[in-house]
């Protein structure tokens, strides 16, 4: 009795799509948001975080720098595309660094549980906004604040706004799910936050440049 000819093991090559979002964007991502400009919007925010933090979209941990070890007892960093250099920019940094590879829409954390919540350029790429934020103010005690720094919709000049809004269904692809015109400060205040921030553009008007920062804490709910 002949035997079967056994099937060969076929391998599938990855896809150009494949290859740019796992392996070029990470790395395009991570030297865009370590530009001087984002860096100079870190510095505004992160050092004012106290106690447990929890970090929304740590990514490869460019914040760890800017925390005072001082006055944070620990950080818990989630993403979904949790990068290997987040652990060791907060080990580098004398943190002490928590990893989550989840998204904030889910937090896998008790309410009232966290001190400060910090939130740096990543408001932008999260499919579910008001659901993440809604998720941060769950957690976040009382007397917490969130910190933010983001980039968002421009109000003025018009024109802004408009190629902001007009080129964001193909930005979005290229950029990680990145919306250039999202209202950061009306989606944290639909979330329940009280906000007391600044917002403008950074050294000259272009479509990415338009930055939210400051600070928001819990509303009082009726």
């Amino acid at each position: 009795m002949k035997s079967k000819p056994t099937s060969k093991p076929s391998f599938k090559l990855p896809s150009l799509k494949s290859i740019y979002n796992n392996k070029v964007l990470p790395v395009l991502i991570d030297k865009a948001c370590a530009l001087d400009v984002v860096s100079e919007q870190r510095a505004l925010v992160v050092p004012k975080a106290r106690g447990i933090v929890l970090e929304v979209g740590v990514g490869s941990g460019l914040n760890a720098g800017f925390y005072n070890s001082q006055t944070v007892k620990k950080v818990i960093g989630v993403d979904p595309h949790l990068h290997s250099l987040a652990a060791k920019r907060f080990a580098s940094a004398g943190i002490n660094f928590i990893s989550q590879p989840l998204s904030a829409e889910t937090l896998p954390l008790e309410d009232n549980s966290v001190d400060s919540v910090v939130m740096t350029f990543t408001l932008c790429s999260i499919p579910n906004p008001i659901q993440a934020l809604t998720e941060m103010r769950r957690v976040l005690k009382p007397t917490g604040t969130l910190y933010y720094a983001e980039h968002g919709l421009a109000p003025q000049p018009k024109w802004a706004r408009k190629i902001q809004q007009l080129i964001t269904p193909a930005w979005k692809p290229i950029a990680g799910g990145c919306h250039l015109d999202r209202n950061i400060e009306k989606l944290i205040a639909q979330a329940g936050f009280e906000v007391a921030g600044q917002q403008g553009f950074t050294h000259s008007v272009n479509i990415v440049g338009y930055h939210y920062w400051g600070e928001a804490t819990p509303a009082i709910l009726d």
